[in-house]
């Protein structure tokens, strides 16, 4: 089972991508590898939050 530390760190990664395409800091060839990035990471994301799917956590 995935831990939150897998999610943040990717989530983060995301970020970071986010920012340096809204900076205009990337040229468009860097930008498209940077767009890629970001969508295997966040297809990470939500394969890990699939497999944690179901799951029943009960809080006191």
């Amino acid at each position: 089972m995935a831990n939150d530390a897998e999610i943040h760190d990717r989530l983060s990664r995301v970020e970071e991508i986010i920012g340096q395409l809204d900076a205009d800091e990337c040229d468009l060839e860097e930008g498209t590898q940077l767009h890629e990035e970001g969508q295997e990471l966040l297809a990470e994301v939500r394969e890990i939050l699939d497999e944690g799917s179901g799951e029943v956590v009960e809080l006191e």
